[in-house]
């Protein structure tokens, strides 16, 4: 007879649980690849994706069983990013030196600022493997994706995720180094 018996609240409140766990687990690479993506290099990242986290633990009672999760963890995500660079702006005051002022001032005046950018990335694309290549145009060329890529190349689109954040990285080093460069 017990087999035939409703399951009581106590073991749907553990499925529940188990489920939600399963799922909080199966999204942390996506959800602190999707963190360092929108704070790179930033020393606070990790304490994000923990305050993320928190949240997520916190209101797992609020989340209904079968809605998109990825969906919700990352909305929350977002906030506590946004939160992070709220903080940021009220401690912290952002000066500039003079030649980087000037640097901004001329490119601005120029006819073709954009286009001398876009030189100084291509330069730095030119210093990547191959395969580093082959990520950032699976993400950047129109009708290609990361996911397709993944598919391709056997590497999860996590992997990926977190391959373009050290990349873009690397660029935007890059092509801050060479107009460092060109300003002394």
């Amino acid at each position: 007879m017990r087999s035939r018996e409703k399951p009581n609240a106590e073991e749907d409140d553990s499925h529940a649980y188990q489920s939600y766990v399963t799922q909080l687990i199966s999204h942390q690479d996506d959800l602190r690849a999707f963190i360092n993506s929108l704070l790179p290099n930033s020393p606070v990242a990790d304490d994000v994706v923990q305050n993320t986290n928190l949240i997520l633990w916190e209101k797992r009672s609020h989340f209904k069983k079968g809605t998109n999760f990825h969906a919700w963890a990352f909305k929350i995500a977002r906030i506590q990013v946004q939160h992070q660079y709220d903080r940021v702006k009220r401690e912290t005051r952002l000066v500039f030196s003079e030649s980087l002022v000037a640097h901004i001032a001329n490119a601005a005046t120029a006819k073709q600022p954009r286009e001398h950018t876009l030189s100084i990335l291509e330069g730095c694309m030119a210093k990547l493997s191959e395969d580093e290549r082959e990520i950032v145009n699976a993400r950047y060329t129109p009708g290609e994706s990361l996911k397709r890529y993944a598919e391709t190349s056997g590497v999860t689109a996590g992997s990926l995720r977190i391959s373009l954040y050290r990349i873009r990285a690397m660029l935007r080093r890059c092509v801050e180094a060479t107009l460092a460069g060109k300003l002394s």
